[in-house]
């Protein structure tokens, strides 16, 4: 019985993708699709699409970062002596340095051969939080960014000694104020509670000898790096987790990747991302286990995610982020867009709740059913209905070649709808559709 359910599922996962299949793979691991995108990935089976997916992410190339990001994130020497108009200017220059780095980033999620790379960055973005607000530096959120790109899919091990001595992470969570005669414990009980393990699984006093192994590490701004003041470090002896030492940073990490429950956090996290809400505990946990077993292999990790029944299961769906929302609906109307309109995702990712670059406190966006209200459903409505005011052109509705309603739930729609409509090829129609409650599901 056994080897004819293995037999069953491998057959499954031999046979090409049918459009449905397709679009659930890409409403969930991108931002969205084309109808190009649904004949590429009809031609695949699902290992071969998984397959495509990861190796395409593994490309860390990226479009050129905006002008002089480095330069005006420096400090000024002589700040003190700026009038407050000078403060003024430098803070509007910075500020908008930051909305181009917004828009370098949207532009980046429309790019369909690095869609799931910059979902995975989207994910670790709201994994390990950082905000501009608080850290007020282009660049540093614009390293960290890279830091989640170039680690998506790679190594946890490795990912995690490296945002600990993230400079945007550094300066958001106080550790630049950590120092041996007044330790700062904010670092220290996020990497536990929200980064790797979750409550429950730790006390009061390993977050206080965790935040006595980070002292001392804090932000050279001038420099740019990330440096130890040896003066500021406890070099006395700690206890974390049951095991007792010297301990620094590195000491602390390699503690916590120990742990089983560490696995089970962050496959729990993906999972809900990925699949659902209602975790399958049994899977979770054995997926953790081979997780630690391959030293923490983000790319294994998300291969046997991606490859399970449950992934495959139609009837998980969840709200679309305000991002899924927005790429999605441009990708799906195959449509290009300028400088002036990357602007417009901006305005509108802000007021419909997810501002890139800035989540609302360190436990980041909540996500699903948090993306929606009566209030926000309403600016949703608007965004679709402004987006085809402005491009969808005969021209375009021509392209498109959707004949009939049919057509049309077949391509748009995560599902299918109760709803009959007598087809009209026509702006007016494909809003009347496009801003149904369904269209916000993926």
């Amino acid at each position: 019985m056994k080897l004819l359910f293995l037999l069953i599922s491998f057959i499954s996962l031999s046979f090409a993708l049918s459009v449905d299949e397709s679009k659930h793979l890409l409403n969930r691991t991108s931002f969205s699709y084309t109808q190009a995108d649904l004949k590429l990935f009809q031609g695949f089976s699902k290992k071969e699409a998984i397959s495509f997916l990861i190796h395409s992410a593994k490309d860390t190339k990226t479009l050129a970062i905006p002008q002089d990001l480095k330069e005006i994130s420096l400090p000024l020497k002589n700040r003190k002596s700026l009038s407050r108009e000078e403060k003024k200017v430098l803070r509007k220059a910075r500020v908008k340095k930051m909305k181009e780095l917004q828009m370098w980033w949207y532009e980046m999620m429309l790019q369909p051969q690095h869609s799931f790379r910059e979902k995975m960055t989207l994910f670790w973005h709201n994994h390990f939080v950082s905000s501009y607000k608080v850290v007020k530096n282009p660049y540093f959120m614009y390293k960290q960014n890279q830091l989640f790109r170039e680690n998506a899919l790679g190594n946890f091990d490795t990912f995690l000694h490296k945002s600990s001595k993230d400079l945007a992470m550094l300066i958001y969570l106080d550790n630049n104020s950590n120092k041996k005669s007044h330790p700062n414990e904010n670092y220290a009980r996020e990497l536990l509670e929200l980064f790797t393990l979750g409550e429950g699984y730790y006390s009061e006093m390993d977050i206080k000898d965790a935040a006595r192994a980070f002292t001392g590490l804090r932000v050279n701004r001038k420099k740019q790096i990330t440096v130890k003041i040896k003066k500021f470090h406890d070099f006395g002896s700690k206890t974390f987790l049951n095991q007792s030492g010297n301990f620094d940073a590195k000491d602390i990490i390699d503690i916590i990747l120990e742990q089983d429950q560490m696995g089970i956090f962050i496959v729990s996290k993906l999972y809900k991302e990925f699949i659902s809400e209602d975790i399958n505990k049994t899977f979770v946990k054995a997926l953790a286990k081979d997780f630690k077993e391959s030293s923490y292999d983000i790319s294994l990790l998300m291969e046997s995610l991606l490859l399970s029944d449950d992934f495959w299961n139609m009837n998980n769906k969840s709200i679309k982020s305000p991002s899924e929302l927005m790429i999605g609906l441009i990708k799906n109307l195959d449509i290009t867009v300028s400088t002036k309109e990357l602007r417009f995702l901006i305005k509108f990712g802000k007021s419909l709740g997810q501002e890139l670059f800035n989540p609302p406190n360190v436990k980041g966006w909540a996500g699903n059913k948090a993306w929606i209200d009566s209030s926000s459903f309403v600016l949703r409505q608007n965004f679709i209905k402004k987006v085809l005011n402005r491009k969808l052109k005969p021209k375009k509705l021509k392209e498109l070649a959707i004949n009939n309603y049919e057509e049309f739930q077949a391509y748009f729609y995560p599902i299918k709808s109760k709803e009959e409509y007598v087809f009209k090829n026509n702006k007016k129609y494909f809003s009347l559709l496009l801003t149904k409650s369904i269209y916000q599901l993926r």
